[in-house]
């Protein structure tokens, strides 16, 4: 999808309902009115267009296929049913739960309309959601959102024809709604194009509006926020240099977090990262300079991890304050860490797949000379690859093991079950990147163990490609499983 609008005019002329005169110095009716002007909209830029995956042509033979299926259209009380159903379920994770990574939506989706942008946007979402979660009606599921996609997509281009429509949040949040939909159902790094499409739109949008428009409000800031940090993810995973407009952004959302935000601070640090591992790929650099580089962004990890605030830490629990029985679920029987919540986890764990990755990168390019001082660099970055895993795999127990925490159990709850996807990633990073067989064996044992009494598809998968396919990268791995879909 694309983002390409009606009206070049800037954001004051067309609030004020005048015409811009387009001067290459300034727009000359700001200019007169002392109203800060912050430039024109790039006709290349802007209306969306569904550049994905042909949905309408896809949703047509769906649509023939599900006659099978005794199911007809929207309309149907069934398919009325699952995207009640799934909304709920929708809300209940990414709103009101375990993510509450879309957790300003409500304030937007109580004024929606049923027949608009915003509305169609959760719907194709949301049905994509539950079939992932829900796979035996997967086939059905998948069918209904992509024909919510296709109509969110009409609406979204109708509603950036009205520039107040245009600047709204409403939008904003639609674009990255359907950005959600791509990552879970677009599996397929190969055509990652679908990837950054709808972030690019919204980034225009935000461009459009003016960054002080969009850091003026709760709201704007929220939406802003979470712009970033997703073009950041998918920069990382489809391999592409940070846009300017991104670090632009991320300059201006600075303010606005505490010093102690560790997961903004690393942030900050994944952009160095993904763009130096943009420069690896291009060839810009030699194999000292990788090896130089990798231990540099090793060291400014570390000293933002040192500086963090006690509720970032660990506590480490013995295996003999747990149960005998469930001590097999310690790898090496020795202890766990225990952290203060889910989501402090996933942040630690997300700072060891840099890590992990960069150690890699130094034993890849250290050259071979004979001497001890390779020797030493070779042995060091080995035993900081062990570190790491067996941090990982120490932080996966507290979610496993019945009495860690209140709500697990065995059968898992289903916050347990959410909590335990979003280890996914760090495990299966952790397995690759270790020499030790054993932890190796722990992980995709646990993986099994996970997958049986979770129900945890995702964890099935993850064991599978360990077994099957030890040498995919990390980034094919995130995107299979449906991105940061399940792990925001």
């Amino acid at each position: 999808m694309v983002y390409r609008g009606p009206s070049k005019d800037c954001l004051p002329c067309r609030r004020r309902k005048l015409k811009c005169d387009l001067r290459k110095d300034g727009c000359g009716q700001c200019l007169r009115a002392g109203i800060s002007c912050f430039g024109y909209r790039d006709s290349n830029d802007l209306v969306f267009r569904d550049q994905t995956r042909s949905v309408e042509r896809k949703m047509l033979a769906a649509k023939a296929t599900t006659v099978s299926l005794q199911f007809g259209t929207l309309d149907h009380p069934w398919h009325y049913c699952a995207r009640h159903d799934a909304r709920h379920s929708f809300f209940e994770h990414y709103v009101f739960g375990l993510s509450s990574s879309f957790d300003i939506l409500p304030l937007l989706y109580e004024k929606a309309k049923p027949d608009d942008h915003l509305s169609a946007s959760v719907d194709a979402a949301s049905l994509a959601y539950a079939a992932n979660r829900y796979h035996d009606a997967s086939q059905v599921l998948f069918r209904l959102a992509a024909q919510q996609y296709t109509i969110a997509l009409r609406r979204i281009n109708a509603a950036l024809s009205e520039p107040e429509l245009a600047s709204a949040d409403s939008t904003l949040q639609s674009i990255l709604l359907l950005d959600l939909y791509e990552k879970i159902v677009g599996r397929d790094l190969k055509a990652a194009t679908p990837w950054l499409a709808h972030l690019n739109g919204a980034l225009a949008l935000i461009k459009a509006r003016g960054y002080n428009d969009m850091t003026r409000s709760r709201v704007s800031r929220t939406l802003a926020n979470k712009l970033f940090t997703t073009l950041l993810i998918s920069c990382l995973i489809l391999g592409h240099r940070i846009p300017e407009g991104v670090v632009e952004l991320g300059r201006r959302l600075e303010m606005f977090h505490a010093k102690d935000d560790l997961k903004w601070q690393i942030s900050k640090m994944n952009q160095q990262t993904i763009n130096f591992r943009v420069d690896i790929a291009e060839g810009k650099l030699s194999k000292r300079q990788i090896v130089a580089g990798a231990n540099r962004l090793h060291d400014a990890y570390r000293e933002i991890e040192e500086a963090s605030s006690p509720r970032w830490q660990s506590r480490r629990v013995m295996a003999s304050e747990v149960d005998l029985a469930h001590r097999s679920l310690i790898f090496g029987g020795e202890y766990l860490d225990l952290y203060k919540d889910h989501y402090t986890t996933q942040v630690r764990n997300t700072i060891r797949i840099m890590h992990l990755q960069l150690q890699s990168y130094i034993q890849e390019n250290l050259e071979d000379d004979g001497s001890d001082e390779y020797a030493r660099a070779r042995e060091e970055s080995l035993s900081r690859t062990e570190h790491f895993a067996e941090q990982v795999i120490a932080s996966v127990p507290q979610f496993i093991i019945p009495g860690i925490h209140p709500n697990n159990s065995i059968p898992f709850s289903s916050v347990q079950t959410l909590k335990c996807g979003i280890l996914l990633p760090a495990l299966f990073t952790a397995a690759g990147a270790s020499i030790n067989p054993d932890l190796r064996l722990w992980t995709i044992r646990t993986l099994r163990y996970m997958a049986a009494w979770g129900n945890m598809k995702s964890a099935r998968m993850t064991a599978d490609m360990l077994e099957e396919h030890p040498e995919l990268d990390f980034q094919s791995m995130y995107a299979k499983l449906g991105g940061y879909a399940f792990t925001s």
